[in-house]
């Protein structure tokens, strides 16, 4: 079983990588089609560039740093930006070299086809397409065989003996540790009642507990050796963050440990990658900008716990385990 768990995420890190240079045409259309090579011609701060071309000033950031992790800017200052050289030659408007007229025609006319294949080629009026919430819980899956293992690990290092899962979901995740580790109490929480009752329903450990509610409004009589923040600090704003964590660290009793699992937008790994997942978090409507390693610090600081382990998990992605010690 073990074996085809690898295999797995072999494939999933295979696809990954096999992802980026659809990400640098992205970011390369995108700069053509708007002009953005162009009006970083010359050093400039994209708080300037924003004000200059009414542009969301958050969303243009993001779009700068999947263009320095991908090589098509430069930094030149602290603030300023400029494009390569290539890129103001190939893919400007004003330049007779521009070849920015092929992306735009593949991006707005060929690849829209491409993903409308699917349901083209499916002789229905309608067809059913992978909720969201489906997509992230399989991506969830696929994160667990890497995570499991070392999760484990540090439970068993840590003496555990009670866990808090915050949003846990369907509590899988701790199903699958309570089986391995049966003296320990796992204690999940989830906000989404429908989603909590499934849990509930599927649970068939003495030792795993779900109960339904909003983490920071709820009260907990005993502290926890161990509390987990799985892929959910994107959920939240960096105010809440903050609060999440904090929240966290008063529930945990003293020495006790959080792990959180998350991708990082400046981490050491899998930049290209992450630069762009934060690029879509940024401009989805229910989710927010990935956390960074600096934030992370500061959270920590705030929260007063330490930490005391940083972790790349899957280096293509740029996901992290981080421990967080309360002193």
């Amino acid at each position: 079983m073990e074996n085809i768990h690898l295999r797995r995420m072999w494939h999933a890190r295979k696809w990954m990588k096999q992802t980026e240079p659809f990400l640098m045409t992205w970011h390369a259309h995108l700069g053509y089609s708007l002009n953005l090579f162009q009006y970083f011609k010359k050093p400039e701060t994209v708080e300037n560039i924003a004000n200059k071309y009414d542009l969301d000033e958050v969303l243009l950031s993001r779009w700068v740093e999947v263009g320095i992790a991908v090589g098509h800017l430069k930094k030149k200052s602290k603030k300023k930006i400029q494009s390569k050289r290539e890129m103001v030659t190939y893919l400007t408007k004003e330049s007779e070299r521009s070849v920015g007229i092929l992306l735009e025609e593949m991006f707005e006319l060929h690849i829209p086809t491409l993903l409308n294949y699917k349901k083209e080629l499916v002789r229905q009026e309608e067809t059913m397409s992978t909720p969201v919430a489906s997509m992230v819980a399989e991506t969830s899956k696929l994160l667990e065989a890497v995570t499991l293992p070392k999760v484990a690990s540090l439970l068993k290092k840590q003496k555990s003996k009670t866990v808090l899962d915050v949003g846990c979901g369907l509590g899988g995740y701790m199903m699958t540790l309570a089986k391995q580790f049966p003296t320990i109490q796992f204690h999940g929480v989830e906000i989404d009642q429908d989603v909590c009752r499934r849990a509930n329903e599927e649970n068939s450990f003495e030792n795993v507990s779900i109960d339904q509610g909003d983490f920071k409004e709820m009260r907990f009589r005993k502290g926890y050796h161990t509390v987990m923040l799985n892929n959910i600090l994107y959920y939240f704003t960096v105010v809440e963050r903050l609060a999440l964590i904090k929240k966290a660290t008063d529930v945990l009793r003293k020495k006790g440990e959080m792990i959180l699992i998350t991708p990082l937008a400046d981490g050491k790994h899998g930049k290209r990658f992450a630069s762009a997942f934060n690029s879509f978090m940024t401009a989805h409507n229910e989710m927010h900008p990935l956390p960074t390693r600096k934030e992370v610090a500061y959270m920590a600081k705030q929260a007063n716990v330490k930490v005391v382990e940083e972790r790349a998990l899957i280096k293509e992605g740029g996901w992290y385990l981080i421990r967080l010690k309360k002193k």
